[in-house]
């Protein structure tokens, strides 16, 4: 197993730590980016229409989050899995995570070849808030959202100097350094955050079982059937990552203009599957990877022309590269290949928001955006299978409207969509004239405040989601896949009541159904015997989420959330009914203890879920699907604030009872592990 050399890196996050410790200091509130919403009216009925859940930057930091994907978990209807390489992706609803508009401040947070990066790449010290949407969110958002809209907000200076500093250490090398700066006076602000996370392994549980894994070796000495994971330290799972965060801006009563440049960097190993690998000349699923980078720079004005009419722009150039070194074995001996991609994207959006009338107010959009995903591969082993970068290009525009009518107690929305997308060149290859597509999306919702305090809503919205370009062009053919948009129907309604009992003072319940057509699959097609990507599939899924919150007593608070999802396979010529990585039932809880004599804040946080499918049929080697009964973990926190809280000391233990299971296919979950740090404000 590769030894991460952490001191260097590591000493320069310490002495930033060191430096600002100096200062003398007072509380930061986490202040959230307002222009990364693209829902910014507070008044907007477009949130109360769907099922929305809002994850505050105190909950991130309650149950001790260190990127997006741990707190991602904790929503309700979100289920976080572990892919083959290693990356944790998403699901919501039954949708997996590039059938998801996932938003950093409002820009679309995605790999141009394949749509999903590794959530585990953004990390939770610069997020304010997240806000999801299920369903019918807005039409001013684009296209791609079919189950809905992560929108993931950062933070943004505030008035006044003010910092924070934390540091974290835990077994296995693992370490955590961050440090923020936010500087504000006379409308200007400068928001600047620095992280740095390391760890040489993570360890697995100690109910974990050595398994054999099952080899397809085209490719060196390693046997067809081998132990490939002992248990312990989880093999190749060492983890360098440094994240850089800027924001500067100005902000008065009628003008906002703001520019953001991050850096978010990553150096990982990819656990070994230990149920089945494969080794060719030229791959391996036995790999690291070297580098994991997404940078950008990020343009927001808003401008309120008069009082009733104000002006938006948002432009953005974000870039993603990644590099796939593989090897013949478990052991890294020898270097096969190294594949690497690099992708850029370039947009703008432009909105406008007109008040009507008191009542009455209208939205438009329109969004460009150019994406360029370029790659190349160098094979050392088979030098034949070399080839230099290769580069394919698409365009994606959309406009849209939408108006909100406030009637009373009761609020209407209508929103209208146009989508195009142009294929411009694919693996070098220039585009057909036909290889656009265009849609039509429409939605309609309600929401009614009943006299009681409750809230009921509905809503329906047709959703779209295009090709990918790794969906479009098969290499070892060589040609252009003409493929229809994927088009879902989404019906939502839920009721909502704040409550005045001691034991319980909010619920929130919905239910979801959503019917997918033209799902993109990969099927055999006779006429080149092989494998290729169609408009073959369908599904549907349906369920309900119900949301619970009880103040129990002054120092005790309890929140409850429980979703359970049908989905299903409904293709003519599935080879399974069901869907991957989608609970049946999910629940968590977190429920929130103070001590009022020491003032010690503990919390014990619990997630639990079932009927998983990890692995669906494969008709090549008709392995049969494969399941995770229960995924069940507990995990507790206890944290002190001192010298006003402007220092706060704390300790988490994460799967408390060391419990095990599988979170995608040959990657099991982390054992029992633990942090212990501190934050100190100024």
């Amino acid at each position: 197993m590769k030894s991460v050399n952490l001191p260097t890196r590591s000493s320069i996050a310490l002495a930033v730590v060191a430096g600002l410790l100096a200062s003398h200091a007072s509380a930061d509130d986490k202040v959230a980016f307002s222009l990364g919403e693209i829902i910014v009216s507070e008044d907007s009925g477009v949130r109360d229409i769907a099922i929305n859940n809002v994850m505050t930057a105190e909950t991130i930091s309650l149950i001790g989050a260190k990127t997006a994907a741990d707190a991602l978990d904790y929503i309700p209807g979100l289920h976080v899995a572990q892919s083959s390489r290693g990356e944790r992706f998403v699901t919501m609803q039954g949708f997996e995570q590039d059938r998801l508009l996932v938003l950093l401040d409002g820009v679309p947070y995605y790999q141009t070849n394949s749509g999903a990066l590794d959530l585990n790449q953004l990390p939770a010290s610069i997020i304010a808030k997240i806000e999801v949407t299920k369903g019918a969110s807005s039409v001013l958002y684009g296209p791609n959202g079919m189950g809905g809209v992560i929108n993931i907000i950062t933070r943004t200076g505030q008035e006044g100097f003010s910092g924070e500093v934390s540091a974290s250490a835990g077994q296995y090398g693992q370490n955590f350094e961050s440090a923020s700066l936010s500087w504000g006076q006379n409308g200007f602000s400068v928001f600047a955050s620095f992280e740095h996370q390391g760890r040489d392994a993570y360890r697995l549980s100690s109910d974990y079982v050595p398994e054999t894994s099952i080899n397809r070796v085209f490719y060196g000495d390693l046997a067809n059937e081998v132990i490939i994971e002992e248990g312990g330290k989880r093999d190749n799972s060492h983890l360098e990552s440094i994240n850089a965060w800027i924001r500067a801006g100005y902000s008065d009563d009628r003008t906002d203009a703001y520019i953001s440049v991050f850096s978010l960097d990553t150096e990982r190993g990819r656990p070994h599957n230990t149920r089945s690998n494969r080794v060719f000349e030229d791959f391996s699923s036995f790999a690291e990877v070297p580098e994991y980078k997404d940078q950008g720079v990020d343009i927001n004005l808003s401008h309120r022309v008069t009082d009733a009419l104000t002006l938006r722009a948002l432009t953005y150039y974000h870039m993603h590269r990644d590099t796939y070194r593989s090897f013949s074995g478990p052991d890294h001996a020898e270097v096969l290949a190294e594949s690497s991609f690099h992708d850029y994207t370039i947009g703008t959006a432009l909105f406008a928001d007109l008040a009507l009338a008191d009542w009455n107010t209208l939205s438009t959009s329109f969004n460009y955006k150019n994406d360029v995903h370029k790659k190349n591969n160098n094979a050392f082993v088979a030098p034949d299978e070399s080839y230099d970068w290769v580069y394919s290009e698409l365009e994606t525009f959309s406009v849209a409207t939408e108006n909100t009518s406030q009637l009373g107690n009761l609020t209407l929305v209508a929103g209208l969509a146009w989508h195009h997308q142009r294929v411009v060149k694919d693996q070098d290859e220039a585009a057909n004239d036909d290889d656009s597509s265009n849609t039509l999306d429409p939605m309609i919702g309600a929401s009614y405040a009943l006299f009681d305090g409750s809230r009921m809503y509905g809503s329906i919205a047709q959703k779209t989601r295009f090709a990918t370009l790794d969906e479009m062009y098969d290499r070892a053919i060589g040609k252009v896949h003409d493929l229809d948009p994927e088009r879902s129907l989404s019906y939502t309604m839920g009721w909502q009541k704040d409550l005045n009992s001691n034991w319980l003072n909010h619920v929130d319940m919905g239910l979801f159904y959503h019917d997918v057509k033209d799902k993109i699959a990969s099927g055999y097609d006779a006429t080149v015997d092989d494998e290729i990507y169609g408009n073959i599939g369908s599904a549907e899924y349906y369920g309900v989420e119900l949301a619970l919150h009880s103040q129990l007593t002054d120092t005790l608070d309890l929140s409850v959330d429980y979703a359970y999802t049908h989905a299903r396979n409904t293709s003519e010529d599935r080879e399974s009914d069901f869907l991957r990585d989608v609970p049946q039932n999910s629940v968590s809880a977190i429920l929130q203890w103070t001590d009022p004599y020491f003032n010690i804040q503990s919390n014990v946080r619990m997630r639990y879920k079932n009927n998983v499918l990890i692995k669906d049929y494969d008709s090549t080697t008709k392995d049969s699907n494969v399941w995770e009964d229960r995924m069940l973990t507990f995990d507790m926190g206890v944290r002190k604030d001192f010298l006003h809280q402007q220092l706060t000391v704390y300790a988490n233990v994460y799967n408390l009872m060391d419990e095990f299971f599988y979170e995608g296919y040959g990657q099991p979950n982390w054992g029992r592990y633990f942090d212990i740090g501190f934050t100190y404000r100024f």
